[in-house]
């Protein structure tokens, strides 16, 4: 009791002094640099603009700035030389708990203040898109922390050398290592400056707040335990560090919980739960005539065992939302034509356990590799003698995210409000011959969710009384992605082929005011008459599915067409790479459909040759004849020089061999950003440069041909040289230059 009695005189003493006040208002200042000068998290969505980047610039302005009042405070009675006198009142480890209690309780209330000013402002501008749960998560998860986490460190390093200058020196050290670059992909190394790639304004961010808090928790437990050790040398008696230290060990529960907090600090670090453990790879990349050189790693897959023929698959699944997990049995319906017991492997991402394996109704051995790899784990077993196998496999538990999208933090989502799953984060893949082989099963979710999934839309079987709504799909292709969410569906118009756009309900009113609808049937008849139909029917209609920003960049898987829900936010659609406004950043999405379903471009020789140039130069085709040359030249080729210009200067790119002298976290990032650019900007600048030698209609036409026909060299994938051939030209007449 005197212990609290000592905190609330504490407390009211800084509450009547002006230096506390003065560092409360700095501090409901500093989320003002987010609007504009720190801004961490991509700013394409509206939570990540009005949110996220003011409260992530307000932990690290608070967390110096109450980092500069602890130590201030802690040195007061020293510099007063009032030392003996406090002594005689309080003992030196009571008053350390208690300022720093007192402190931590005022960075508290400093929090409470700042995101009270701040709620208006907030509430007005993200308007359909705000979430309060999701508003006080941000100051009570990613910014009080920073703040309470800097007067931890301030005060453990006044504690161990009684000096505020070398612990200033310290504490700049201690806050540059969480901002620097060592620990930028790390989110378990940044105590100041939490990992917030993106945050998402349509549906919920629980990697971030899961990470974040996890982040919080081992530091926590680190510095609290680092902090009692240096309460244990409090100057006592006039004493130096080791004689205080050695009077004041007798207090030996100091000692045991610092040690206890330490450890648990230890343990949290080695059992991180949310990355797992493939190694990096890096993939080549380059400019123009240069390429890096690096190792291209062997297929991850296991290699197919051609006596198991994979006859069907059934799935059943149950998505616990509430803790993010999932629990699931698959049955593989397999034809062994060899007579022999043969070894299969199971692939599935690392975040998942097996819970045991049947073959023929019998448990069975196997074994967990734990071999982390490209997103997945081997799990090897060995099947029965028998020509008819029934293979079945429960497993449970978390996706992981792939180590090499951790400073992303993407991957596959189970949330309350939004679920991603694909390939091996929703079902073990097995290395058996799989041709013709369907898949079709069940999903239990809650709900208010909507279900999306390759293949035959998928229709409620049941509604159950816990408050879940069991769903089915069917896909003969063999894969499956499912996308569930709050989703809006709204059918397109001008096809012969029924084509589906899902967006988050939260999204209506503006996709409304975007006129979205009547722009995203504009490009499917700009596209039908130029190339043709897409190869979907009533059975498998095409779906176009807005994700969560968290997932990264787009794509195509079957007949789902994913587009990131940046590209719809307000800043990301004035921001968009490619440099379109309002809704043209949505075109290339589905110009995709042609370039990536209908067509495939693949070339040995020319890596960059990818459909992603070729929908480039579409989308400019098509802007160009709705708004004139000058407008798409200005917003579009302008647009890919400068990118290719930027490459080409980078030093590391006209220098690769000084490459071997960086980190190969930042190769592996510089070359996926070349990759970027050359499979974008310099393909679409090279497919530009054609057409104003042979002229763009005639470019239009030879392209036209070149999807219904294919190519030449190897039927049907076009390669790089069934379009140099086509269009009557060489390399070397579409090197790029200054004065494209």
């Amino acid at each position: 009791m005197k212990l609290v009695f000592n905190v609330r005189v504490e407390i009211r003493r800084l509450l009547l002094t002006k230096s506390t006040w003065f560092i409360i208002l700095c501090t409901a200042l500093c989320p003002l640099a987010g609007y504009r000068f720190y801004q961490p998290t991509n700013i394409a969505t509206l939570s990540g603009f009005a949110l996220a980047n003011p409260v992530l610039a307000g932990g690290i302005g608070g967390g110096i700035l109450f980092a500069l009042l602890t130590l201030f405070e802690c040195d007061w009675v020293h510099k007063n030389q009032a030392d003996a006198l406090m002594e005689s009142i309080v003992s030196p480890l009571r008053l350390g708990v208690v300022k720093l209690v007192a402190i931590m309780a005022v960075a508290l209330a400093a929090i409470v203040i700042t995101s009270v000013v701040y709620f208006p402002y907030t509430f007005y501008r993200m308007g359909a898109v705000f979430d309060f749960i999701e508003y006080v998560k941000c100051y009570f998860i990613l910014m009080l922390p920073s703040l309470l986490l800097a007067v931890l460190a301030s005060s453990m390093f006044y504690q161990l050398f009684r000096r505020v200058d070398l612990s200033c020196v310290l504490f700049v050290v201690f806050t540059i290592f969480s901002l620097g670059k060592w620990a930028s992909d790390e989110y378990l190394l940044r105590w100041i400056n939490p990992l917030v790639p993106n945050f998402s304004s349509d549906f919920s961010n629980g990697v971030v707040f899961r990470t974040a808090g996890y982040n919080r928790l081992f530091w926590f437990a680190l510095l609290l335990g680092l902090w009692l050790v240096s309460l244990l040398g409090v100057r006592i008696h006039r004493k130096g560090f080791f004689s205080s230290f050695l009077h004041n060990v007798r207090k030996f529960y100091i000692l045991i919980a610092s040690l206890v907090l330490i450890s648990t600090g230890g343990y949290l670090y080695i059992s991180e739960p949310y990355i797992d453990h493939s190694p990096i790879r890096l993939a080549g990349s380059g400019n123009g005539g240069q390429t890096i050189v690096t190792t291209t790693p062997s297929s991850p897959y296991a290699e197919e065992n051609s006596e198991l023929k994979l006859l069907n698959t059934e799935l059943k699944t149950d998505i616990n939302a509430s803790n993010s997990s999932l629990s699931s049995t698959v049955i593989y319906q397999l034809k062994n034509s060899s007579g022999q017991p043969q070894e299969c492997v199971l692939q599935l991402n690392p975040g998942y356990s097996i819970d045991g394996i049947k073959v023929n109704g019998s448990e069975i051995n196997y074994r967990d590799k734990k071999n982390d790899h490209d997103r997945m784990k081997d799990v090897v077993l060995q099947t029965s003698a028998d020509t008819e196998i029934k293979l079945e496999v429960s497993y449970s538990g978390s996706p992981k995210i792939w180590s090499e999208l951790r400073s992303q933090l993407s991957g596959s989502s189970i949330e309350g409000d939004y679920i991603d799953l694909g390939g091996t984060d929703l079902r073990p893949r097995i290395n058996a011959v799989a041709d013709g082989a369907g898949l079709n099963g069940e999903i239990t979710l809650p709900e208010s969710l909507e279900l999306i999934s390759t293949g035959k839309p998928a229709q409620v079987l049941h509604e159950n009384k816990d408050g879940t709504k069991t769903w089915q799909f069917e896909n003969q292709s063999g894969g499956v992605q499912i996308f569930a969410g709050n989703y809006k569906r709204m059918e397109l118009q001008g096809t012969s082929m029924p084509i589906y756009f899902y967006y988050s309900q939260k999204h209506e009113q503006q996709m409304e005011a975007l006129n979205i609808k009547a722009f995203l049937e504009e490009t499917l008849k700009y596209c039908i008459n130029q190339y043709g139909p897409l190869p979907y029917t009533k059975e498998e209609p095409l779906s176009i599915v807005v994700s969560a920003t968290h997932r990264f960049g787009g794509g195509l898987t079957g007949n789902i067409s994913i587009m990131n829900e940046s590209r719809f936010g307000e800043a990301g659609l004035a921001l968009s790479r490619r440099g379109e406004i309002n809704a043209e950043v949505i075109s290339a999405g589905i110009i995709q459909q042609w370039w990536g379903q209908g067509a495939q471009l693949m070339d040995a020789k020319n890596p960059y040759w990818t459909t992603e140039g070729v929908t480039t130069y579409t989308s400019y085709r098509m802007m160009e004849e709705k708004n004139g040359e000058k407008y798409a030249r200005k917003n579009h080729v302008d647009v890919w020089k400068k990118a290719w210009t930027d490459m080409s200067r980078n030093f590391y790119s006209r220098n690769p061999d000084y490459q071997n002298i960086l980190p190969e976290k930042y190769i592996s990032e510089m070359q996926d950003q070349f990759a970027s650019i050359n499979t974008t900007a310099v393909m679409a600048l090279k497919i530009y440069k054609a057409a104003q030698r042979i002229g763009e209609e005639k470019m239009d036409t030879i392209l036209a041909d070149l999807y219904r026909n294919g190519g030449t060299e190897f039927p049907p994938f076009i390669t790089w040289q069934d379009f140099l051939s086509a269009c009557g030209v060489t390399e070397e007449e579409l090197s790029l230059d200054e004065n494209i």
